[in-house]
Parts: structure tokens; C-alpha cells; sequence
């Protein structure tokens, strides 16, 4: 029986392949052969053992994006091709245009965030086709993007987060016991989605409260195994879930297992949970304690929280494993204005 990875694969080629016939019949006679989706396509195959299976997901969705602009584009006569390899300097510049002056709910133009991630996704697909347009684009001194503002940084409020705490105290079963433990690890040590999903028993450190992180962000290529802290706050949720956790192992006769937070499958083995059935708790326990809350922003509020109480934001990206700290003051922490200004005014108070 073909693995479920598989059909969805055969099923997402037939897809493709439909839109890309579609496409032809609507090509006007006389245009060369239009193959914006076959070398999108081929693209993403080619670099997808470089790269996590959500972000070539986002890439797919970005280019296939870019390709309707360019074919609305075509059919207006702004451009003369829809081609990637014959792509022209003239036919970049509509695109470009295109995207600041589309019309969104928030007015005219696209976000500048969007812009650049669609033009840096064209820019590596025309590379990948060795377009020589791409020298031209990368030598030319009037082609510029819109800057990217800086973000707002979303963290859920102290209060909200202890209130959270409190009702998911009431939520029952093992299922109760991961939640508690999901929201403390992810508030109070700083752990993105899967590093903690994917923790080991054995990377667990009770003795200096730390937590050896195995399976990072970049895994594989750019990203390594490090560290983080367990704050004080989340430390008695680790005690409580460890005794419930060898309490739910013993009902099951199987004994001790890998997986820091494990699961009994409807077969009786024991093995980790899945990325979808992680969520789906997410969500209950948001459902339960009726307060929304994503596991990033939870990450977020770690490093804010830290921020706030005087840690500088170096300390704060070391917690958070960053490789620059620009990164961190970018999306996840900085001094707030009344902070900042408090401490501009004692510099000057005699």
C-alpha cells in the first residue's frame, strides 16, 4: 500500500499538471510554451532535500502566487511572457509595479514584507533557470523595494498567561498533563513548536534546569543542538507532569520510552506525537481555558517577559538560541518606550 506522503505527492503532480494544461489553452496562439508551473515545479523538487517540508510549503504557495500575477500581466499585455527563462528586465518591472499598486483591504500595495518575499522568491527561480535578467537585476541601481516596517511583536499579557494556567489546572487526564506542561515549556523555557513535541526524556535536566534541544529550527543544514533554560515558573509543571507521565507509562505495561512527551497509539505503542495531533491539543486546550494563544507568541512572551525584568537582549537571544541578535529584537523582544524613557530620565536626575 503507497505511503500516505506518497499519494499526496501523485495526487499534488496531478494537480499541477491539470493547471499547467489549463494554462496552455489559454495561452494566445503564437506564444512559446508557457512554463511557469513545470519550473516552479522542478525548482522546488530540486532544493526540497535542503529545506523543511513547511517552508518549501510556503515557497510553493509564494511562487504559484507570482505565477498568477504574471499571467494576469500577460493577459493585460503588461508583460511578454510568462516563461521564466525568457523573462525579460521590462516584464520584472511590471511584476514589481504590479505589487505596489495592488489593491488590498489596507489600501493600495502590497505589504513590504510580501513584496520582498515574492520578489526574493522570482529572483531564485529565475537564477535556477539561468535567466541572464537576473545579473541586470542584481547590477542595477533603481530597482528598489518598499522597506519593511518593523513588526509588532505579539505576546500574550502575564495575566492572561497566569489565567491560562489556572483553567487549563482543571483540564483532566494525561491530555490536561500535556497542556499544562506545553504552555509552561513554550512560556517559560522558550521552545519553538516541535523542539519540545520531538524532546527526549534524557534531554531533560532536572538537576540545572536546562533542556538539550536535539531537533532545532534549520535541522540539517544551518541549525544545530543547544540548550535552553527552564525559568523557575515552569519548574513545579515539569515536577507534576514527570509524576503523571510515569503514572500514564505504568498503566500502559510498556514500560519506560524515548519521547519526553509521549503518546499511547489505539495499537498499544508508545512513540511521539504527531505535528496535526499536537495542534489539535493546542486547540483544545485553548477551547478548554478559553483563551486564544499560538505556540509562537508563547515564545515571544518568554523573551519579553525576560526583557522586561532587565535582562539585556543579548542574554535574551542566547536564551532564545538565535544566531544574531537582530533577529530577536526584530520578532520577539525590546525594551518598551516607558522602560526606555525611565531609564533616559535617571540618567540626568541629581
Amino acid at each position: 500500500m503507497p505511503s500516505a506522503v506518497f499519494v499526496r505527492r501523485r495526487k499534488l503532480n496531478v494537480i499541477l499538471a491539470q493547471l499547467d494544461k489549463a494554462d496552455n489553452r489559454r495561452r494566445p496562439r503564437g506564444v512559446g510554451g508557457d512554463s511557469w508551473i513545470r519550473c516552479s515545479r522542478d525548482y522546488l523538487d530540486a532544493i526540497e532535500p535542503f529545506y523543511r517540508p513547511n517552508t518549501i510549503a510556503v515557497m510553493r504557495r509564494g511562487l504559484s502566487r507570482v505565477g498568477e500575477a504574471f499571467s494576469e500581466l500577460r493577459a493585460a499585455g503588461r508583460v511578454s511572457t510568462t516563461n521564466p527563462k525568457k523573462l525579460k528586465l521590462e516584464d520584472v518591472v511590471a511584476f514589481l509595479l504590479w505589487m505596489r499598486s495592488y489593491h488590498t483591504r489596507k489600501g493600495s500595495g502590497l505589504q513590504p514584507g510580501t513584496q520582498e518575499n515574492y520578489f526574493e522568491y522570482l529572483l531564485a527561480l529565475l537564477k535556477w533557470v539561468e535567466n541572464p535578467v537576473v545579473l541586470k537585476l542584481m547590477t542595477s541601481g533603481y530597482i528598489r523595494l518598499p522597506r519593511r516596517s518593523l513588526p509588532e511583536i505579539s505576546v500574550l499579557p502575564e495575566s492572561e498567561l497566569e489565567r491560562l494556567q489556572s483553567r487549563l489546572a482543571k483540564m483532566p487526564g494525561w491530555d490536561g498533563c500535556v497542556a499544562r506542561f506545553m504552555v509552561a515549556m513554550y512560556a517559560y523555557a522558550g521552545l519553538r513548536r516541535s523542539e519540545l513535541r520531538l524532546a527526549r526524556l534524557q534531554d531533560l535536566d532536572t538537576k540545572n534546569w536546562r533542556i538539550l534541544v536535539v531537533h532545532p529550527k534549520g535541522e540539517g543544514t544551518w541549525g544545530s543542538p543547544g540548550v535552553a533554560t527552564i525559568l523557575p515558573p515552569a519548574r513545579r509543571s515539569v515536577r507534576d507532569f514527570l509524576k503523571e507521565r510515569k503514572e500514564y507509562l505504568s498503566s500502559s505495561d510498556l514500560g519506560e520510552c524515548e519521547p519526553l512527551v509521549p503518546r499511547i497509539w489505539r495499537d498499544g505503542s508508545l512513540g511521539y506525537w504527531t505535528d496535526a495531533l499536537w495542534g489539535k491539543m493546542k486547540a483544545r486546550a485553548e477551547h478548554l481555558a478559553d483563551t486564544p494563544f499560538r505556540i509562537g507568541e508563547l515564545r515571544a512572551t518568554f523573551a519579553q517577559m525576560c526583557k522586561d525584568r532587565g535582562a539585556s537582549i543579548e542574554v535574551v537571544s542566547r536564551a532564545l538560541r538565535h544566531r544574531f541578535v537582530l533577529t530577536t529584537e526584530m520578532y520577539y523582544a525590546r525594551i518598551r518606550p516607558d522602560a526606555a524613557f525611565r531609564e533616559l530620565e535617571g540618567l540626568f536626575t541629581t
